[in-house]
């Protein structure tokens, strides 16, 4: 993906803040949080108290590779491996501060690289569908025959509708997405408190073609279920969000997060959440 600013005009079609800089899929879906979400992506860790890392005993959870820890909770979410053979269709509830819920229709076909979206805010509904680097529609309330211009201003512009595509496969696509090239895992995982739970956590950097924030992921020590995750731009900085994790929505297979609630890291203020309702899973050929 070409660096890129989020434009101002996504907040028409996201109700959210413009974002920062944005360069490949990964750095895409952390910028988006800020224009998506009203959050200015990079996730970081609530203010928990750190567990001691002591050595573990042989044979327990976490003296695990990070990879056999992340390869364990892809068998817990996606035994199967439906996330890149079928299409995986969910219906959200987003909830953000002061604003009613909406209701957003995504179709994710990882594996087909085909990704559609359907926005209602209640004063319209705004679509989208991309196949690869082709964006094959585009409408608002049912209008496709607008202009460039209009549909950027409807939050529907080409560089726009590549950065959702990013943000909806890479969040929904996790812990699946820890697979793809240029995801660079710490050897081993650590001990840690998530939310005052006991978690094994994996740091994640990216190489520099694909993304350049710096991702810590929380995984039950027993399950190896994805529990929540952070991520920086500067770490230094204590910049960034945290993103709890709540319930599961199963269907065909996959069985996946179905609560998101966003923080600040440096605040803690409450930036929103995501609920998936609804969960269908379409053998490819039934989705195109």
């Amino acid at each position: 993906m070409t660096a890129g600013t989020i434009p101002h005009r996504l907040r028409a079609f996201l109700s959210g803040r413009p974002g920062s800089p944005a360069r490949g899929p990964v750095v895409a879906a952390g910028r988006l949080f800020g224009a998506f979400l009203a959050l200015a992506a990079g996730c970081a860790a609530p203010p928990v108290e750190r567990a001691p890392e002591e050595e573990s005993p042989p044979g327990s959870s976490s003296s695990s590779s990070s990879r056999e820890l992340i390869e364990r909770s892809i068998a817990y979410h996606d035994p199967g491996g439906v996330w890149e053979t079928a299409a995986v269709a969910l219906r959200l509830v987003e909830s953000r501060p002061d604003r009613p819920p909406r209701t957003t229709e995504i179709r994710l076909d990882a594996g087909a690289g085909r990704v559609s979206v359907t926005r209602d805010s209640g004063d319209g509904a705004a679509r989208f569908e991309i196949h690869g680097e082709e964006i094959v529609s585009r409408s608002v309330d049912g209008e496709t025959t607008l202009s460039e211009e209009s549909l950027a201003e409807a939050g529907l512009g080409a560089e726009t509708v590549r950065r959702l595509r990013d943000y909806y496969l890479y969040l929904w696509g996790l812990p699946m997405k820890l697979r793809d090239p240029g995801a660079i895992l710490d050897p081993e995982p650590a001990p840690d408190l998530w939310e005052g739970q006991e978690a094994l956590r994996v740091r994640v950097t990216y190489d520099p073609e694909v993304g350049g924030d710096t991702w810590y992921f929380f995984f039950d020590p027993e399950t190896a279920r994805l529990v929540g995750y952070r991520f920086h731009h500067d770490e230094t900085k204590n910049d960034g969000e945290y993103i709890l994790l709540g319930g599961e929505i199963s269907g065909g297979g996959l069985r996946l997060p179905a609560k998101r609630s966003w923080y600040w890291n440096d605040s803690g203020d409450f930036l929103g959440e995501d609920e998936a309702v609804a969960l269908e899973v379409e053998p490819r050929g039934e989705s195109g």
